[in-house]
């Protein structure tokens, strides 16, 4: 998230010209038996425990009234079509919990505990590149890590409670897979609270496996997700050469209608002004101390697969735009709306535990 200007230089380059396939050993795969294997876990001091000031929370792991298993996005950000370590040192690691866990996974802990694994990501490279097949095995490294680590989470620690499935940019290419393979036509929906499958363009046909896209703020057992841009562009780069999970396999977008749900009033291909906009999260670097929200900051319309947004010059500061050649808002899909996330995260389990006590399912 917040990444030194040089980093994302780096980062723009690889996006521009693509990384070539390197040959490169598997890492040793993680074992989410152990502590080293999470990024963040409930009672476990994380990023994910960060709150901002004016914003009430988190709630203790003991009060929390449900889950959420949540997915980084890449932060090895590196060329070609490789994985990274689980425990991959120095920044990559540093950007998980100094940035990711603390812009986005925080935004849920006012209501939940956090459960997020390491995994051995694929590079950033892996992603803009023309060997599919060396994208996909890269990817289904990844995923695996992924699915082994949401086994875990159920059998050890979920007892039935709810759960909420959130995620960011790769880390909803594994959520979109997880959705269709372990969740949709199983038990295990209806303890699904929602998903918020964040930053990856998600086709509307990912409803035909039995997850609908959410319509209302309050409803349970449907997705979200949105692409932030910046009014009156696209970020074709990404809608164009993309990698989805559908139909048991990874194919192109191929011109499918994409999901667009605008978290400032949770309708689809909706917009909504910025009075709605209860508190967007600036960036800061990391070490340094959390900006209050700023509220109103902007409005979101959603257009095609991108949900258009206006930052500001007076507020670009904390949300400066390193993919400005893109037109793309992409590190900021959970800093823009950051207390819209985490007030409709408590709506949606509150209105699941109600549904769950008039039929008399409420686990303990």
């Amino acid at each position: 998230m917040s990444l030194p200007v040089n980093v994302w230089i780096v980062a723009l380059a690889l996006f521009c010209v693509g990384g070539a396939a390197v040959s490169a050993e598997v890492p040793p795969a993680p074992d989410y038996a152990h502590a080293d294997a999470w990024a963040a876990w409930p009672g476990r001091p994380s990023g994910a425990d960060s709150v901002p000031p004016g914003v009430s929370g988190p709630a203790s792991p003991e009060s929390s009234q449900a889950d959420v298993f949540f997915i980084h996005p890449t932060t090895y950000l590196t060329g070609g079509a490789r994985n990274a370590r689980y425990d991959e040192p120095g920044v990559t690691t540093t950007r998980i919990d100094q940035g990711v866990l603390r812009f986005q996974a925080s935004a849920f802990n006012g209501c939940c505990r956090i459960y997020a694994p390491h995994y051995r990501q694929a590079a950033f490279g892996a992603f803009f590149q023309n060997d599919d097949a060396a994208a996909e095995a890269a990817f289904e490294i990844a995923y695996g890590d992924v699915s082994r680590a949401f086994d875990y989470y159920i059998a050890h620690e979920n007892h039935n409670r709810p759960f909420i499935i959130a995620s960011h940019s790769q880390g909803s290419l594994h959520a979109m897979r997880l959705l269709q393979e372990r969740i949709a036509g199983r038990a295990l929906l209806k303890r699904l609270v929602a998903a918020y499958v964040v930053g990856y363009y998600v086709p509307q046909d990912i409803e035909r496996s039995g997850v609908p896209v959410c319509r209302l703020a309050a409803q349970t057992g449907c997705l979200v997700d949105w692409n932030s841009v910046k009014t009156g562009t696209s970020d074709a780069a990404r809608e164009r050469s993309r990698l989805i999970w559908l139909e048991g396999r990874y194919q192109h977008t191929a011109g499918r209608a994409m999901i667009c749900v605008n978290p400032l009033n949770w309708q689809p291909d909706a917009e909504a002004a910025a009075v709605l906009n209860l508190g967007a999260l600036p960036a800061v670097a990391p070490g340094q101390p959390l900006h209050p929200p700023v509220p109103h900051l902007t409005a979101a319309s959603c257009h095609g697969p991108g949900l258009e947004v206006d930052i500001p010059l007076t507020e670009r500061r904390g949300f400066a735009n390193p993919l400005l050649l893109s037109g793309s808002y992409h590190l900021y899909d959970y800093n823009l709306f950051y207390v819209n996330i985490r007030t409709n995260a408590q709506e949606r389990v509150t209105a699941w535990r109600k549904t769950a006590t008039a039929r008399g399912s409420v686990p303990d």
